[in-house]
């Protein structure tokens, strides 16, 4: 599939996709593209998408993935497997795969498409409630629980479910890849070095982050906050002592 047929696909698929509305202090628009996250050198494109009752949707890409984050609704895949709520698709690079979506409704959805890391065999579909809850443990105390839906070995990058506490927000840290959050619900607080205080997220909001970005995030008092997390690399974060902190942002 070329280039141009895959994003004719996409823009006839999504016509519920919303814009991307940046918040000028956080994003800068040499870094993002029309797509949530894009940057020059990461092959990774999301979407948010309305796939239309009764469509019947054909994935046939040599080189890249579709990865299909179900929100609402239900569709076969392969004519052959249902897929609903809170599961995740991988249509693979170098297979036809078809996906007809289910008559009654639409589907609502989250779509990534990236270059495939390896040839993967068959199909991938996964539900993220058979996905164990893993504490992530910061200064000896647990500062939010993940969970491993899609890994590099399968993707190149990770797809995560992240729950933060409520009330908790992490140290101030980087990372060394290019990511993003989509809230499921509640508040996600998220700062950065150029903030002058604090962002707020409710539902539904992409939070990008671009490599090497300093910041930190989590949730507010009310109740915990949950997300899809989408990284471009292995994940990993690099805390940052109180003097660096301070001098990143007086600059």
């Amino acid at each position: 599939m070329k280039a141009e047929s895959r994003q004719a696909m996409l823009q006839t698929i999504t016509s519920g996709k919303k814009e991307l509305k940046r918040n000028r202090d956080l994003f800068n628009s040499e870094i993002y593209a029309a797509e949530y996250v894009k940057q020059a050198n990461i092959d990774m494109s999301i979407y948010e998408a309305v796939l239309p009752a009764s469509a019947l949707l054909k994935w046939d890409d040599e080189l890249h993935n579709l990865i299909i984050v179900v929100l609402a609704g239900q569709l076969w895949v392969n004519e052959q497997q249902a897929a609903g709520v809170n599961d995740v698709i991988v249509a693979p690079a170098g297979q036809n795969t078809s996906l007809r979506i289910d008559g009654e409704q639409s589907v609502h959805a989250l779509l990534m498409i990236r270059r495939a890391a390896g040839r993967l065999k068959e199909v991938l579909i996964r539900n993220q409630n058979q996905c164990p809850w893993i504490p992530d443990v910061e200064d000896g105390h647990v500062h939010l629980y993940l969970k491993n839906v899609l890994t590099p070995e399968e993707i190149g990058g990770c797809l995560m479910c992240l729950d933060y506490p409520a009330g908790h927000v992490t140290e101030w840290h980087d990372h060394d890849f290019t990511h993003a959050a989509y809230i499921v619900d509640g508040v996600f607080l998220n700062e950065t070095q150029f903030d002058k205080q604090a962002c707020y997220y409710g539902p539904g909001s992409f939070i990008c982050g671009p490599k090497a970005q300093i910041m930190r995030h989590g949730a507010t008092p009310e109740q915990n906050c949950h997300c899809w997390f989408f990284t471009d690399q292995r994940f990993g974060l690099h805390y940052l002592d109180a003097k660096a902190v301070s001098h990143i942002k007086a600059d």
